[in-house]
């Protein structure tokens, strides 16, 4: 998003957020836009605050947030605006921000991650090859990577991560 101009109208800039937000062009925000902006908003405002962008929460209130817990990751420089089609790991943490939520077990990952970012992945080039409980495995332009994407997926602080095995 480009800062705000000198002499730019409260209403401009409405526009502007508005033409950002509507991912799809329809002239009105959808429930499912709205959470991707807040959740893109309160990381920005969370990695702008903490004193290491390693850790990120993000707290996106969807309707699905009764089946998992808020976002947490760790590992992510969400300032960089990497390109989800190029890079695997935003893809997947793009994917996880629309879901607003995360899994809280081994037990929940596999399902969580079959509804919520596979599809994802997989329409910006990154073929998944199997998902089994926290881990995965997928294959791009880069090669084929098993990932384990839950840190402490049986602690009591789990956290969404990007590790390569």
């Amino acid at each position: 998003m480009n800062p705000i101009q000198p002499g730019t109208s409260i209403q401009e800039m409405a526009r502007s957020l508005m033409r950002t937000v509507d991912s799809n062009g329809n002239g009105e925000l959808s429930t499912e836009e709205f959470t991707s902006f807040l959740a893109k908003l309160m990381t920005g405002v969370q990695t702008g605050l903490s004193a290491s962008p390693a850790a990120v929460t993000t707290a996106a209130a969807t309707g699905t947030a009764a089946t998992g817990a808020s976002l947490k990751f760790e590992g992510f420089d969400f300032s960089k605006n990497a390109d989800p089609a190029k890079s695997a790991k935003y893809a997947f943490a793009a994917a996880a921000q629309r879901a607003g939520s995360m899994p809280t077990s081994k037990a929940d990952a596999e399902t969580w991650f079959n509804a919520n970012v596979k599809g994802e992945m997989e329409k910006l080039g990154h073929k998944i090859d199997w998902v089994k409980g926290d881990r995965f495995q997928f294959t791009n332009w880069q090669g084929t990577f098993v990932v384990d994407y839950v840190r402490g997926a049986a602690s009591s602080n789990p956290a969404l991560a990007w590790q390569v095995e």
